[in-house]
C-alpha cells in the first residue's frame, strides 16, 4: 500500500507540484508590479500580460490537477496500464484507496496554493491581514470551551468526507462508463449527469417526505433542541458526518464491485 502511495504521489506531484509553485511565484511578480511605476510603464502592458498569465495559470491549477487525478485512475486502472496495475499482489481496494487519498491530498494543495497566491497578490489590499485575523479566530478555539475545538474537528472531518465522496462519486462514474463496449469516456460523462440528477431528485423527495412526515420530524427536531444548542449541535455535526460516510462506503462499494468483477480492459 505504501508503495502504491508512493508511486501514485510521484505520478502526480512531478506535474502538479511545479504549477502550484508557478501560481504562487506569479502572484508575487505580480504583487510587485501593483505600484503606479510599473503600471505605467510601457502603457501598462506588462502588468496586463502578466495579471492574465496570472489568470490563465490559476485556471490550470484546477483543470489540470482534476484531469491529472481522473485521468490516473482512469488510465492506471481501467486503460492499457491496468494489465500490468492488476497483476501486483495488492487489493482492488488498496488500489482505491491509493487512488483516492493522493487526489485529496493534492486537491487541498491545490487549494491552499491558489488562496496562498490570491493572498500574495491582493497584500496591499489588506487580504494577508484578513487571513491572519482568520488564523487569530482559529487559535482561540484551543484556549476556549473545548467544545468549540469539537466543533471545528467535525467540521474538518466533514469536508474531508465530502471531498472523498466527491472523488469516489467520479470514480464510479467512470467505472460505470467503462462498462460500455464503445465511448467509455462519453458514456462516464452520461453517468455523471444521469447520477447527479438521481442523486439530486432523491434529495428533493427526502425534504418533501420529511415536510410531510410533520409529527415525527418534529419530534426528532425537538429532541435535539431539547439536548441544548452544545450538544445539539454535536448530534447535527456527527450526523451529517455520518450521512456523507454512508453515501461515500455505496460509492466505493460500487466502484470496487466493478474493478473486481466486471472489469474488461479489451
Amino acid at each position: 500500500m505504501l508503495k502504491l502511495l508512493k508511486y501514485e504521489w510521484k505520478a502526480c506531484a512531478r506535474v502538479c507540484l511545479p504549477l502550484y509553485a508557478a501560481v504562487v511565484l506569479l502572484a508575487a511578480v505580480n504583487h510587485l508590479t501593483m505600484n503606479g511605476a510599473v503600471q505605467e510603464m510601457l502603457f501598462g502592458i506588462p502588468t496586463i500580460v502578466l495579471a492574465m498569465l496570472y489568470t490563465g495559470v490559476m485556471v490550470a491549477v484546477f483543470v489540470v490537477t482534476g484531469v491529472i487525478l481522473l485521468q490516473r485512475f482512469y488510465k492506471n486502472l481501467l486503460g492499457d496500464e491496468g494489465y500490468l496495475m492488476f497483476t501486483l499482489p495488492v487489493t482492488v481496494t488498496q488500489h482505491i484507496w491509493s487512488k483516492l487519498l493522493v487526489a485529496v491530498v493534492m486537491s487541498d494543495i491545490a487549494t491552499l496554493a491558489a488562496l496562498l497566491s490570491i493572498g500574495i497578490l491582493f497584500d496591499g489590499m489588506g487580504a494577508m491581514s484578513g487571513f491572519g485575523s482568520l488564523l487569530a479566530d482559529l487559535g482561540h478555539l484551543f484556549t476556549g470551551t473545548g467544545h468549540d475545538l469539537l466543533y471545528m474537528i467535525e467540521t474538518a472531518v466533514f469536508l474531508m468526507l465530502t471531498a472523498l465522496t466527491g472523488m469516489l462519486f467520479l470514480y464510479l462514474c467512470i467505472a460505470l462508463g467503462h462498462l460500455a463496449k464503445k465511448h467509455r469516456v462519453l458514456m462516464a460523462v452520461v453517468w455523471y449527469f444521469v447520477l447527479s440528477t438521481v442523486g439530486q431528485s432523491l434529495l428533493m423527495m427526502l425534504f418533501i417526505g420529511a415536510a410531510e412526515l410533520g409529527d415525527p420530524v418534529t419530534t426528532l427536531a425537538d429532541f435535539v433542541r431539547g439536548l441544548g444548542p452544545v450538544a445539539g449541535m454535536h448530534v447535527v455535526l456527527l450526523g451529517l458526518c455520518a450521512g456523507m460516510a454512508a453515501v461515500g462506503a455505496a460509492f466505493f462499494a460500487g466502484t470496487r464491485y466493478i474493478l473486481k468483477n466486471r472489469l474488461n480492459l479489451e
